[in-house]
């Protein structure tokens, strides 16, 4: 297995504390859910969270993983990075000073002892290896020819915190990589998870490798498969991924379609390579034949550059009007949880040109499947109030989290109108 050595923030021998007094109880201090609860494992070891770009620095390296880090450690780092934060230890803060999520509380609020528990995109992750059967030109690990397998194990770092009653559900757990489905132990993995209803496990697989346990795990609607196609096109397929695979994964999809699920999604990740006609209308009759239950739609990360160009929110437009128009349902901005002036400004300009295509109405003559978008549209609204209710102030007053009446709820909720596969939570 090839290991990363790498020096990082958290290698440091001991950083300087500022002689400063502690915040008292009612004090205001900087805080997020994520320094608190989140846990992303990736291959140079553990950060708080992971969004596209931005990310909080490592909180324990892979070395320090490898060497057995648990449970006190993980709780000492949350506290040096959140007196980081606030000015009481000097050290790096990485993307978090700037960040959205970070929100002020009283100190007597701020907890580090628990991972998970709330459903927070990018706050709990498995990352821990790059290795992959692809080769994305868009991907990053394709531009810097980094493809390592994994670089330490993290179930026993889990149960240290399940042990002690610090494990909590409800979580959305994103399984990327690399390739999950060429991990030798991804059954082992994905087991742990579903054993210990930790929450929504989102696996992110190009599908080019057929596993029965997502197969068995999709019939019972226990996890969200995403497979990036970005295109209808075998050709662009290969282009994009080095890999005459686009037969195969179409086969595996459907094969996956076919086990009833829920919880099929496709994403399309726009680049100067998929941005054709062509691509655009082949990847329509692709999302007619998988029928999936959601489509994700991002741009190319682009790193360091600060703005995307205006022929891929352009064609970020043009798909989300034709999907909205010919398959009835709206599909999902992938950047939603992403936080800096970039992203703001490229979600502002996908609004307003997706307006602006529903006001000139082009295609209004044309015919389009009214019965599957009718359904599809009703189910999509009833999806967006369940999700709503369920995020709302409201329900966290009435049934807070962790307490039985929310268990009582669940339970009514699955044995009644949950019964319905798009509305189970």
């Amino acid at each position: 297995m090839d290991l990363v050595q790498i020096q990082t923030e958290a290698d440091r021998p001991q950083e300087a504390v500022r002689q400063i007094a502690p915040p008292s109880l009612n004090d205001s201090v900087k805080s997020c859910k994520y320094i608190e609860t989140g846990f992303y494992f990736g291959e140079e070891g553990v950060r708080c969270c992971t969004h596209a770009d931005i990310f909080s620095p490592l909180m324990i390296t892979a070395e320090e993983m490898r060497k057995g880090a648990g449970y006190d450690l993980a709780i000492r780092r949350r506290r040096e990075h959140f007196e980081r934060i606030n000015g009481l230890r000097e050290g790096p803060t990485g993307s978090c000073l700037g960040c959205g999520h970070l929100k002020v509380k009283k100190y007597k609020d701020v907890n580090f002892e628990f991972l998970g528990g709330e459903p927070i995109p990018g706050g709990m992750g498995i990352q821990h290896f790059t290795k992959c059967n692809e080769r994305c030109t868009y991907c990053t690990y394709t531009v810097n020819d980094n493809f390592i397998g994994p670089q330490y194990e993290f179930l026993e770092f889990l149960e240290q915190f399940r042990k002690r009653g610090k494990l909590k559900g409800n979580n959305w757990i994103d399984f990327s990589g690399g390739e999950p489905a060429t991990l030798k132990n991804f059954d082992e993995i994905l087991n742990y998870f579903l054993s210990h209803n930790l929450g929504t496990i989102v696996v992110y697989s190009n599908s080019t490798v057929y596993k029965q346990s997502i197969y068995d795990a999709l019939k019972n609607n226990q996890i969200i498969l995403t497979t990036s196609l970005d295109t209808g096109l075998p050709s662009t397929y290969k282009k994009l991924r080095g890999l005459d695979f686009y037969s195969k994964v179409m086969a595996n999809l459907i094969r996956y379609r076919n086990s009833g699920t829920s919880g099929l999604w496709l994403k399309y990740v726009i680049c100067d390579t998929n941005r054709t006609e062509d691509d655009l209308w082949s990847f329509i009759m692709a999302v007619l034949a998988i029928r999936p239950d959601k489509v994700m739609m991002c741009p190319e990360f682009a790193y360091g550059e600060d703005h995307f160009p205006e022929e891929t929110v352009a064609f970020a437009a043009k798909l989300w009007y034709l999907l909205e128009r010919h398959y009835g349902f709206t599909p999902v901005d992938y950047t939603t949880a992403f936080k800096g002036p970039k992203w703001d400004r490229y979600r502002a300009d996908l609004r307003s040109s997706v307006e602006a295509l529903k006001a000139k109405k082009p295609l209004e003559g044309e015919f389009k499947l009214k019965e599957r978008g009718w359904v599809r549209a009703a189910i999509n609204r009833l999806v967006v109030a369940k999700d709503r209710a369920l995020r709302s102030e409201m329900r966290e007053r009435i049934l807070p989290d962790g307490t039985a009446r929310l268990k009582v709820a669940r339970t009514a909720w699955l044995k009644t109108v949950g019964r319905v596969p798009f509305l189970r939570t």
